[in-house]
Formats: structure tokens, C-alpha cells, sequence
């Protein structure tokens, strides 16, 4: 999440933060293609077209500032599976969570 954070900023892009993250799978041999988060709000209503701001490869549609953005990094494998969300707030220079919550990881066997 925290390489996430560290790209989003107004004008930053999608496939950008989505690089980011990938930038943390590739260390542990791992990888995920598919999108990390979109935008959420009354300015983004819900569309089956994806016509809103999309975290994923590719995308260098630039992120407006005060976007707000659901980020959820979530891997599912075969025998294990973790997700790591935030409602993000995209600033002029950075993006800050609109929660404080602890980022703990919990095994469950």
C-alpha cells in the first residue's frame, strides 16, 4: 500500500500506481494484471464500461486532484489469499487515507 501511495498524486496515472504495486509482487516472484482500485463518490456513479479512473496496466488516463479512490490489493491463490483496502483522497502532491486503520497482517491456518 505504501508504494501505492508514494506514485498517487493529482496527474499521476493508473498504470503508474498499478507499476507500484507491481514493483512489491515482483520481489516475491509474484504478479497480478488486473485492476487495483477505481474511483467511488457521487461524481463516479457505478459503470459496467469502466468510463471512470481505474488503477491498472495501461491506463494513462491522468488522476484529478481530489479524487477519491478505493484501492484493494488483494492476491487469491490456490492455498492461501490476503487483501490490504483504503479509501484513498488524491491531493495535489500526495494521497492520504481517509482512515486510520492498523495495517496488521493476521495468518488464519
Amino acid at each position: 500500500m505504501e508504494a501505492v501511495l508514494d506514485v498517487l498524486k493529482a496527474n499521476a496515472t493508473g498504470d503508474a500506481a498499478h507499476a507500484a504495486w507491481h514493483g512489491v509482487l515482483n520481489r516475491y516472484g509474484l504478479t497480478k494484471e488486473s485492476r487495483i482500485g477505481y474511483s467511488i463518490g457521487v461524481g463516479y456513479s457505478p459503470d459496467w464500461g469502466e468510463h471512470t479512473i481505474r488503477i491498472r496496466p495501461g491506463d494513462t488516463t491522468p488522476i484529478p486532484e481530489n479524487a477519491v479512490i478505493h484501492v484493494i490489493l488483494g492476491m487469491w491463490m490456490e492455498d492461501w489469499g490476503m487483501e490490504l483496502s483504503e479509501t484513498i483522497h488524491v491531493r495535489a502532491n500526495d494521497a492520504v487515507c481517509l482512515t486510520n486503520f492498523p495495517r496488521a497482517v493476521h495468518v488464519k491456518n
